[in-house]
């Protein structure tokens, strides 16, 4: 049998970003918060180190005007996890920290004007944990915070440049590979 910390996992997760700052051609306003989900999966380097794909979408929007349309944005990232993997007679847990870092596209409301959609790139940190109550199944959780750096250009007119940062929760449940 595979011991735990050799064992690969993937990761299904509802995401959510909290109420952050949006950057909007050097303009500052508030963002609302995000809603998506994620899917990673975990390759291990070794019994503390973690590398694997993510795949995350998400809908975001300014806080205000209130009635602002939702943008939606897609990551294609790397994740870099450094984890404590702990073993006991009944379940198995991990602790972590992590990184993404990866690209980004986006598209963006209408009510940001005419835009094609966008390209960028996102970084961020996560702190977090699972249980696996089985060999196969359990739930995970973490909180980080993630950026995001877009542009769009426009038919005939300058670029729309979007930087979204805020903080954020993971939660979801692990399955092995």
């Amino acid at each position: 049998m595979t011991p735990f910390a050799s064992r690969r996992h993937a990761l299904l997760g509802f995401h959510l970003g909290f109420p952050g700052s949006l950057n909007r051609d050097g303009t500052a306003q508030d963002l609302a918060s995000t809603l998506g989900f994620n899917l990673r999966g975990d390759e291990p380097l070794g019994d503390y180190v973690l590398l694997g794909p993510m795949l995350q979408f998400g809908s975001w929007r300014p806080a205000q005007p209130s009635g602002f349309g939702h943008s939606y944005f897609i990551d294609l990232d790397l994740v870099l996890r450094f984890r404590v993997p702990i073993t006991t007679a009944k379940l198995n847990y991990q602790l972590w920290l992590g990184m993404p870092i990866g690209v980004s596209a986006d598209l963006a409301s209408k009510d940001f004007g005419p835009a094609n959609p966008g390209i960028g790139w996102n970084i961020g940190v996560l702190f977090g944990g699972a249980v696996h109550f089985a060999p196969k199944f359990g739930l995970f959780g973490e909180l980080g915070w993630e950026q995001h750096r877009l542009t769009h250009t426009r038919d005939g007119q300058s670029d729309l440049d979007l930087k979204l940062q805020q903080a954020l929760l993971n939660l979801g449940i692990v399955v092995r590979n």
